[in-house]
């Protein structure tokens, strides 16, 4: 078997780190992976709304039996991603031609199948791995900035209004006596004594952030699959989570639900029952969310899409990729791509 991933991953992000996990699960497994579509390959791995449908069409020009895996991540209107309608159309095309359809989670599978209408094709659920052995309870720890009160830890990469950082600044207004570490982009946060902004960390800073702290609080809105809820339970953090996406749908019994309003009565009643579940949080990381766990799924289900036939008839697909032509819009887009790639390096010497 061998894979395509045409996506390049990048240091950031939990859609990058999927990546990167997957390739370093498929290597150790010795299986052959290029991001060149014009190579000869198995099947070709795509994400969400990162690869559109021309470029589909090239690589199935080259490898007309190849299958394609769609990985969903959610529908981008639903995330409030700024250029929405424009992502979630580029999945659609892409989904069209998937021969594996998989989301990350069943609300992922509810907002685009069901609520949207993004997806055509059904699938399977499987749920983001998380680094169990990177996130974890035991290891080094940061100081405590105060003695006797709570601390928590807020992450997020994005500076996108539905990560929630207001309502996070609201909560911390109400609980002075409550301290948080902001590990990520949180560049509007108030000058509050108790809030402790911390930036953007690498992944083994944040793991000893997180390990420092006695929960994850998240009031972010409509994630397909929170990768920081599942790093906050490896690290045996209790999550107190807005109910809005798949975070119940991860957390199960090892948090509550919370808003701003509620916070208080719920952080005590988690704080004083924190050992119990801070034991239970672990157990469900390496149980649920272990990556052996999780790619070994994906695989299993590549291996027997790679025994069904095509979604379209191989000899419709080779001839329709023959004839295919992409729109000019595209071929604009990609050779304003190629160019900048070309100017950049000599504009860095």
């Amino acid at each position: 078997m061998r894979f395509c991933l045409p996506t390049r991953p990048r240091l950031e992000g939990g859609g990058n780190y999927f990546l990167i996990n997957l390739l370093r699960y498929l290597e150790a497994r010795g299986v052959a992976c290029t991001d060149d579509l014009a190579d000869e390959y198995d099947v070709l791995f795509i994400t969400h709304w990162q690869v559109e449908a021309p470029d589909l069409w090239r690589g199935l020009r080259a490898n007309p039996a190849a299958r394609i895996v769609h990985r969903i991540d959610g529908a981008a209107q639903d995330y409030g991603r700024r250029d929405g309608p424009r992502a979630d159309g580029i999945q659609r095309e892409a989904n069209r031609l998937a021969d594996l359809t998989i989301f990350q989670s069943q609300y992922a599978r509810r907002a685009t199948h069901e609520t949207f209408g993004v997806i055509e094709h059904d699938g399977p659920v499987i749920h983001n791995p998380v680094d169990v052995d990177l996130f974890q309870p035991d290891g080094d720890r940061l100081a405590r900035l105060a003695a006797g009160g709570p601390q928590l830890i807020a992450v997020t990469w994005s500076t996108n209004a539905k990560k929630g950082a207001a309502a996070i600044y609201q909560a911390a207004r109400m609980h002075l006596d409550v301290h948080w570490l902001l590990a990520g982009r949180f560049p509007d946060a108030p000058r509050l004594p108790n809030l402790h902004a911390l930036g953007v960390l690498g992944r083994a800073e944040l793991a000893r952030a997180m390990r420092s702290c006695d929960a994850l609080l998240t009031f972010s809105e409509n994630e397909a699959c929170p990768n920081v809820v599942l790093e906050g339970l490896a690290s045996g953090l209790p999550v107190l989570y807005k109910d809005s996406g798949a975070s119940a749908e991860l957390v199960g019994e090892c948090g509550a639900a919370v808003e701003v309003d509620t916070f208080g009565p719920e952080l005590s009643r988690v704080i004083a029952d924190r050992a119990r579940l801070s034991a239970l949080a672990r157990e469900r990381a390496v149980t649920h969310f272990h990556p052996q766990r999780v790619f070994g799924r994906y695989l299993d289900e590549i291996e027997a899409a790679l025994g069904r036939p095509t979604s379209i008839p191989q000899e419709e697909r080779a001839a329709l990729a023959r004839r295919y032509r992409p729109p000019l819009g595209w071929r604009l887009r990609r050779w304003r791509a190629r160019l900048r790639q070309t100017i950049a390096p000599t504009q860095r010497a």
